[in-house]
């Protein structure tokens, strides 16, 4: 998992910003950031979305294909995720920094949806071990605005 080092004046910075009920830019803590919501933005797709929460924003494109069950659930589609957290969004993550934060987002999205409570993917199966839908999720998290990436 994803560390992140803080140093002891900015953690009084933090507990004070809490006790104050005051937040860097402004909101108070339980105050949410505008958020939008944009569908069917990716023409070549089979669905897109596009989540925009302070400065960050959030690209998602789905695509299904059809392909062949894999051998442990024949009877299952299955979902393929790949998330790209692009070095525009912060400086954290140029070089591996995103890549790492990328491939930990995808595994926590294939934990979400690979189960029988979040998606049914016997849904997905076309014909039990010869065709089967396959959604591959693309996912670009990326900097709206002045090159800043807001997570809180």
């Amino acid at each position: 998992m994803a560390t992140v080092q803080v140093s002891e004046a900015e953690k009084v910075y933090i507990l004070h910003g809490i006790r104050d009920d005051l937040r860097v830019d402004g909101r108070g803590c339980e105050d949410y950031r505008h958020m939008e919501v944009e569908t069917d933005v990716v023409s070549n797709t089979d669905g897109s979305a596009k989540v925009t929460l302070g400065h960050t924003a959030v690209l998602v494109g789905v695509k299904a294909e059809i392909g062949k069950p894999k051998p442990m659930i024949p009877n299952e589609g299955y979902l393929e995720f790949f998330v790209d957290c692009s070095a525009n969004a912060t400086p954290e993550f140029e070089g591996r920094g995103g890549e790492e934060l990328g491939t930990e987002l995808s595994n926590t999205l294939y934990k979400v949806f690979n189960n029988q409570h979040s998606l049914d993917l016997r849904s997905l199966c076309i014909s039990p071990g010869e065709h089967c839908w396959v959604l591959y999720v693309d996912v670009l998290v990326s900097s709206s605005l002045q090159g800043h990436l807001s997570i809180t």
